[in-house]
């Protein structure tokens, strides 16, 4: 009994400490910290902060963005951990449901509110993790679970790869997408609601959070998310389920929020860059912040590893800065290099299609590469999407073609199984 009291003490430990953000890498004794980004929005200070933290703790590792608008620390040793964590708390950070069985990170699309055809909808996320975390059901779920915010139809969020996707279709209402997700076998989410009223959005989320807590399988994880409660009901029957508590939920006061505003006239998207692997140097995040803390200048995370610049006047980027514009975008999880998962070096298949195609016009060509099934870049939802395994010890990818990348109900077609060596020929067939 006392061997089954202390692995039950190990495994608490365990999941507390991914439940803020810090989790073990492959190599014994070093961990990664994520912090939660709300939106995607960071102030130019807390960009300071930033390389301050890691400029102390790791300072031969960059700093790394997600593609749920997360920051990670990596290579961070075990006693340095909570240091850090002060740190960032006093710039206004947090780490809870960073990682572990919790509400994740809402996100939101990074032009809404700026782009001209969208609405604002980064108050409404943030007053709804609010009122998630609050609930006690928040508190113990079979699964991780997430949500995003498109604001408009350009479905910009990926809703299809959320547990519950809203998208924004005028002031006052949201289309809604619920029960997506990828992982080794990925289902994509189903319409929900049309036109579903701005002040309901919290008890629909409610609903499904609570649901997800009461019915999620709590036994095998492989099978504890939102759409595997559909899956196991059927669609109609979850639809049905979902709706009848939707109508249950006491409609307690919540955030006065009952409609959403247009975007800012005088702001616009100054520069797009597609930082590599969402790798970015302590010495480029300060010179960022120098170019653009006083010049009224917003910055926002966006899903692709990139970091996006609006304002209202012009900004002239350096050359080290502003060779990251027209980049290729390659999405690619930390893979082999840290990740416990990995089973291939994802940075080192970037590199070579980086390499291989910097000449040609690839604007409009974005490559998601995951390290394993787990999916974690999104790959089998992907127009070009690359997923790693081994063959006879040796490097390998499974090719998926065609995904709508989370803003349609489109799965990539899974195709041939590559050697990372061919790598840059097979992805050429795809993209000429």
């Amino acid at each position: 009994m006392a061997n089954d009291k202390t692995d039950n003490i190990l495994r608490f430990s365990a999941a507390a400490d991914k439940l803020h953000g810090v989790y073990p890498q492959k190599q014994e004794g070093l961990f990664m910290l994520r912090v939660k980004i709300p939106g995607g929005r960071l102030t130019w200070p807390q960009w300071r902060v930033f390389a301050q933290v890691q400029e102390t703790y790791s300072p031969d590792t960059p700093v790394h963005f997600t593609t749920r608008q997360d920051i990670e620390f990596h290579n961070l040793q075990l006693g340095d951990i909570v240091e850090a964590q002060k740190i960032l708390i006093k710039a206004g950070l947090s780490f809870y449901g960073s990682g572990g069985d919790a509400l994740r990170n809402v996100t939101v699309c990074s032009g809404c509110g700026l782009c001209a055809e969208s609405f604002e909808v980064f108050e409404i996320s943030v007053a709804v993790e609010e009122y998630l975390q609050s609930l006690p059901a928040s508190a113990n779920l079979p699964r991780k679970f997430k949500i995003s915010f498109s604001g408009c139809q350009k479905n910009c969020a990926r809703p299809y790869l959320n547990d519950i996707g809203f998208i924004a279709v005028s002031e006052s209402h949201f289309n809604v997408i619920t029960a997506g997700s990828l992982g080794p076998i990925p289902a994509l989410g189903i319409e929900t609601y049309k036109n579903l009223q701005v002040s309901d959005v919290f008890f629909l989320c409610r609903a499904a959070i609570e649901m997800f807590a009461e019915l999620g399988d709590r036994t095998n994880r492989r099978k504890a998310r939102l759409r595997h409660i559909r899956q196991k009901l059927g669609d109609d029957a979850f639809l049905s389920e979902l709706d009848r508590r939707f109508k249950q939920v006491v409609k307690e006061p919540q955030p006065n929020i009952n409609s959403l505003s247009k975007s800012k006239p005088d702001f616009k998207l100054l520069h797009r860059l597609n930082i590599p692997d969402g790798d970015i140097s302590t010495e480029q995040i300060i010179q960022l912040a120098d170019l653009c803390e006083n010049q009224g200048v917003e910055s926002r995370i966006n899903f692709e590893h990139g970091i996006e610049l609006y304002g209202s006047k012009h900004l002239e980027l350096p050359v080290n800065l502003k060779q990251f514009e027209n980049g290729l975008v390659i999405i690619a999880c930390q893979g082999g290099r840290t990740c416990p998962y990995g089973l291939i070096n994802t940075q080192n298949a970037a590199l070579k299609i980086r390499k291989a195609y910097e000449k040609i016009d690839h604007s409009n060509i974005h490559i998601n590469i995951s390290g394993c099934s787990n999916n974690c870049a999104h790959s089998a939802a992907a127009a070009i999407g690359f997923v790693g395994l081994k063959r006879d010890g040796k490097e390998h990818v499974q090719l998926y073609t065609g995904g709508g990348d989370g803003k349609n109900p489109m799965l990539a077609q899974k195709r041939e199984i590559i050697d990372v060596e061919n790598i840059t020929s097979d992805t050429f067939n795809h993209i000429k």
